[in-house]
């Protein structure tokens, strides 16, 4: 007897989409996850329609400011985890050249796991070595929880409230051409 997901292609695309989009109550996620793990075809059919979404740029929304910030919010509720294609996003965005003043808005991230954490301290650390900052705001409660817990937050700057977080750019010596 065949699997369930095998059955009708049309409704296991849906599904698909269904478990990207995390529209999928926990216990269908769940069970779709068992299956998919174990399964080659549905595994390599996520991978690709998560490349697709990523190559899309559909899960960041990013926002330029007038004083040379960079703005970067997830257009959807996202996870900074070693499987999700957030992580290749937010890399290719934050890396750009040129662009190290950033602030990163996690208000929309629901999980972070060691890849995200890693992922964060490259962006950091690529912004410091470019004389540049890297700035957090408005980490959910459990992400807060394992920035504490890592003592990320005491590296990374982190602000509860947009202004003030812009603010402190302010507060920054402005680069010389010489600098640049």
């Amino acid at each position: 007897m065949g699997t369930p997901y095998h059955e009708d292609p049309i409704r296991r695309e849906e599904l698909i989409a269904r478990y990207l989009l995390r529209k999928l109550d926990s216990e269908a996620a769940d069970a779709f996850e068992a299956h998919y793990l174990a399964c080659s075809d549905c595994f390599e059919e996520i991978r690709a329609t998560e490349l697709l979404i990523c190559g899309l740029g559909g899960s960041v929304r990013q926002d330029r400011q007038n004083e040379g910030i960079r703005i970067l919010r997830f257009a959807r509720t996202s996870q900074l985890t070693g499987t999700s294609p957030e992580l290749s996003v937010l890399d290719r965005i934050v890396r750009t050249p040129g662009d190290t003043r950033v602030l990163i808005d996690l208000s929309g991230v629901s999980r972070i796991d060691s890849a995200g954490l890693g992922m964060l301290m490259r962006c950091y650390t690529h912004a410091v070595q470019n004389a540049g900052v890297l700035k957090l705001l408005n980490p959910s409660s459990q992400v807060k929880r394992v920035l504490s817990m890592t003592h990320i937050d005491s590296v990374v700057p982190t602000f509860e409230d947009e202004g003030a977080a812009l603010q402190s750019f302010q507060t920054l010596a402005p680069r010389t051409e010489a600098e640049n």
